[in-house]
Formats: C-alpha cells, sequence, structure tokens
C-alpha cells in the first residue's frame, strides 16, 4: 500500500476549506480541534488531518480503530456563519452522514468496473442513524460532532470524521468488532485518500448549504438513506429501552420506531439492529 500523500495548497484550492494542518501523527484529530477551536482569530472553516490516529473517539465510550490506509480528519466549522442556526445542530450529524454518502457512492462508482461482475449492483452505502455510514451491511465510517469550550469555542463544532479507506477490515484487531469494512474490501482496489478527502469535503459544503436554506431534499434524502428502515431495532437511552421496527427518520433528525404502543420519536441514544 502506497504512503497516503495530502497537499495542502489543494486542499485550500479546491475545497471550501480556509485552514489546514496535517500531522503524521495524532492522538485525536477532535481533540486537536478543540485546541484550535478556542482561537478566536481562526479562519474557518478549519481541517485537521491525522495520516495516523491512535487514540480515536466515538459516541460515549466508544473508540474508534484506524490503521494505515484509514481516513481521520475533522473539520471545525461556525454553524451561524453559514446560515445554520443553533436549533438545526441536531440535525448536522445526518446532514453529515448524507454527505459521506455522496461521496462514497461516487468513488465506488468510479471503481465499479474493477468489482467483481458478482458483486455490481449489490454496494450499497447507507446511514445507520445517528452518526455511522453503512457499506454492504458493515460500518465503513463513523461520525462524532463536539462542541467543547468557551469564549470563540462555544459558537463552533468539530466534526469528526473517519473512514475505513484501504486499511482492509481484515487486518483489524479483534477488539474492533466484527462488524465493520474498509472501502477496499468491497471495491477490491486501493483508493487515493486525497481524492476521498476532497469528495468529502465538497458534499459536505453541498449539504451544508442545504440544511442552512433548510432544503426538505436533505431529510428526504437521509429518510432515503436509514439502513435500519424496516429492520425490528433496540434503542438504548439512559437506561430506558424502545423495541420494535424502525419505520424512517423524521424531517428534524428523529428516528422513528413503531411498535405496539404507538410510533415513537428516538431523539438521542444506541441503536441495534435485531
Amino acid at each position: 500500500m502506497a504512503e497516503a500523500v495530502f497537499v495542502r495548497d489543494a486542499i485550500l484550492a479546491q475545497s471550501f476549506i480556509r485552514h489546514v494542518e496535517i500531522h503524521d501523527e495524532l492522538g485525536s484529530t477532535n481533540d486537536r480541534a478543540a485546541e484550535l477551536a478556542a482561537d478566536a482569530d481562526l479562519t474557518l472553516p478549519a481541517l485537521i488531518l491525522a495520516k495516523r490516529q491512535t487514540a480515536g473517539r466515538g459516541r460515549g465510550k466508544h473508540t474508534w480503530w484506524s490503521s494505515a490506509g484509514s481516513l481521520t480528519f475533522s473539520v471545525i466549522v461556525n454553524p451561524a456563519s453559514m446560515g445554520i442556526p443553533a436549533a438545526d445542530w441536531p440535525r448536522l450529524s445526518l446532514t453529515t452522514g448524507v454527505a459521506m454518502c455522496d461521496a462514497l457512492q461516487r468513488e465506488i462508482g468510479e471503481k465499479q468496473d474493477l468489482v467483481d461482475s458478482e458483486r455490481r449492483g449489490a454496494v450499497r452505502v447507507a446511514i445507520k442513524w445517528p452518526n455511522d455510514v453503512i457499506l454492504d451491511g458493515a460500518k465503513v465510517a463513523g461520525i462524532l460532532i463536539e462542541s467543547r469550550g468557551a469564549g470563540a469555542a462555544k459558537d463552533r463544532l468539530t466534526i469528526g470524521i473517519g473512514i475505513n479507506v484501504n486499511n482492509t477490515w481484515r487486518s483489524a484487531p479483534r477488539d474492533a468488532g466484527p462488524d465493520g469494512i474498509a472501502l477496499c474490501d468491497a471495491t477490491c482496489h486501493e483508493h487515493d485518500l486525497q481524492s476521498i478527502l476532497l469528495r468529502v469535503l465538497n458534499a459536505l459544503d453541498s449539504r451544508l448549504q442545504q440544511l442552512a436554506a433548510n432544503d426538505t431534499g436533505l431529510p428526504a434524502t437521509w429518510s432515503q438513506l436509514c439502513w435500519l428502515t424496516e429492520q425490528e431495532v433496540e434503542v438504548e437511552n439512559n437506561r430506558e429501552w424502545t423495541d420494535g421496527v424502525c419505520v424512517g427518520i423524521a424531517d428534524d433528525g428523529a428516528l422513528l420506531v413503531e411498535n405496539v404502543y404507538g410510533t415513537h420519536r428516538i431523539i438521542s441514544g444506541s441503536v441495534r439492529a435485531l
């Protein structure tokens, strides 16, 4: 596997990013972003990218396994300056998920001729509410959105993204779990990390503009991309459990779960398909 090469000037010229940091190694790009977000003079949107991340985090106490060939980065944004009110912050994770589906589906489409003919047409990218991206039924990417600190940082959000690209899941440690996949596992091909980074950044820019415009096409898209729809699910939130069949995602980002007691709107929590 070739070493990843990222070109700062190309990222600035070909995306909406205005400040770039590229690190050979970091514990967590979100932790570094939290430090930067406190700087009132920081030009936004800002990108923090790590070629190797040693202490990646997911939601809650979850960790994010990554190795050479993965793509791990964080984007600092000021939602208000982009026309996104605080009331819409809960919808940012799904908006980011849609953008990632856009980017990964395009990448897969360009490599489609390299995918085994028996798999052709079977590669599906979807969103697992609230913050995972699914490829062929397994997790290929995760999203962690955080707001930490006071002063300048209180109006800023960090969008953390980790994508399994060339780090085949066959090399993952046992404690990473059995339900992961890398893009190369689906396409049988090595991918250019900077190309995928730019695809994600440009898709994110476009989808954030949709969110700011309150475009009804955006929630319609995340509902179409919902991987859990029509599956039996179990949702845990603060030790309260809701079981039922997922019937989609509402326009405000709530997961909709139907059981004998009616349709439940789940605003936050951890969900698993049964």
